[in-house]
């Protein structure tokens, strides 16, 4: 037991020595320097510090550190901060030729950069993405358009149905054609007056393909063939206002030409033909005339050298010659009618005058014969229009090519879209 307690009594001795506890050792103290910083020379007096010399800097003072005897804990503690206290950072300056103004605006550049760069790609991107979208609903779009366009025998203003109208109309047209050289007919008029009203061309089909995806041969079929449409309606309308004002004149110049008509009561052998034939006259040695010919009227037949008044012989009884008249209201005299012959034509023969325009309108009137040949002309040229020419393709044909691209158009799929 007594060895225990030396031994701990020679621990505290030490622990005492080291912190300078034990009487007769000297604590270092603080702020006592001596003057002109050499070992020789007058200490200053406690609580006096003075300036360092010239040519020394002068260092920070250090922390008071309290008489271990008096507070040992406290004089720990102050050494352990001394311990601590750590060098100040050092400023290194390196030169890189470059103004200082730069160094900022560098920093600042690259920064931007970072944040731009990664910015464009992505507007990039994105803009591509935007007008692949586009694109593709914009063909979506198209296909739509050709479809309406297209359309179906029921929807009006379509490809489909107008192409239906023109063959009915070319149908009509080419029964008038074979029937009567388009002669005035008011049945054939009123046909045409009831196909006319289909031909409507709406603006807004039409155009509803000028601004989808389709090639520039496709889309002038399309304003081609509407145009076609728009100008076939255009002269049936024209035909249609000329048409009536033409009936009166149609009137008065079949009554002219019904009139222009032998009877079977003037003329039993000629019904129905022309009533004026040419009179061939030349001189003889007997009789001095001019030579030339004259427009005479027909009269009643001749039968066994009498004139029949009622226009025909007896039955089974030939008439032996014609009479005729070159002035009005005079009596008829007999003439010999020549049906056919050589060369040459003998003297005060009655010869027939085969139709014509000219000869029509010595009966009809000129009003009347104008009036039919403009009738043939306008139609003549809406058929021409439509069921074409030698040298012109017909609006009938631009039709069938028009839809069968059409349907080829309007089978293709749609794309994918983010617009959709």
């Amino acid at each position: 037991m007594s060895d225990s307690k030396q031994k701990g009594s020679r621990d505290i001795s030490d622990l005492k020595a080291r912190l300078g506890l034990k009487k007769g050792a000297a604590a270092p103290t603080t702020g006592q320097t001596r003057a002109n910083g050499g070992s020789g020379g007058v200490m200053a007096p406690p609580g006096m510090n003075l300036p360092p010399p010239p040519g020394v800097q002068q260092q920070p003072a250090a922390p008071a550190i309290p008489n271990a005897a008096d507070d040992p804990f406290g004089a720990m503690n102050a050494m352990a901060a001394v311990g601590t206290v750590q060098r100040a950072p050092e400023i290194v300056i390196v030169n890189d030729g470059k103004p200082v103004e730069n160094v900022g605006s560098s920093s600042t550049g690259a920064k931007v950069a970072r944040i731009a760069v990664p910015a464009v790609v992505a507007l990039i991107v994105g803009v591509a993405i935007g007008k692949i979208g586009q694109g593709a609903s914009t063909y979506n779009a198209s296909l739509g358009d050709v479809k309406a366009i297209l359309g179906d025998k029921t929807s009006p203003s379509t490809v489909t149905n107008l192409k239906q109208q023109l063959s009915s109309l070319d149908t009509l047209l080419d029964e008038a054609k074979s029937k009567n050289s388009f002669k005035p007919d008011s049945a054939l008029d009123k046909q045409l007056e009831s196909i006319v009203k289909g031909l409507d061309v709406k603006s807004e089909i039409v155009f509803r393909a000028k601004q989808n995806s389709l090639d520039a041969e496709v889309s002038g079929q399309i304003l081609s063939f509407y145009a076609g449409v728009a100008e076939i309606k255009s002269l049936i309308d024209l035909h249609m206002k000329s048409a009536k004002f033409d009936d009166m004149a149609f009137k008065r110049a079949k009554e002219k030409q019904a009139t222009g008509e032998l009877k079977e009561t003037e003329n039993s052998l000629l019904t129905g033909q022309f009533r004026y034939a040419i009179l061939v006259q030349s001189p003889t040695e007997t009789e001095k005339v001019d030579f030339g010919a004259k427009v005479v009227e027909l009269g009643p037949p001749v039968c066994g050298g009498k004139i029949a008044s009622g226009g025909k012989c007896a039955e089974g009884e030939s008439p032996s010659g014609f009479t005729y008249r070159a002035e009005p209201g005079a009596p008829f005299i007999q003439g010999d009618l020549v049906t056919s012959g050589s060369d040459n034509v003998p003297t005060k023969k009655l010869v027939l005058m085969l139709p014509g325009g000219v000869r029509d309108s010595l009966v009809k009137g000129a009003e009347g014969v104008a009036s039919e040949t403009y009738y043939q002309k306008r139609l003549r040229a809406i058929y021409d229009r439509i069921h074409g020419t030698d040298k012109v393709k017909g609006l009938l044909d631009e039709g069938n090519k028009l839809e069968s691209r059409l349907q080829t158009e309007s089978n293709k799929s749609t794309r994918f879209s983010f617009f959709m």
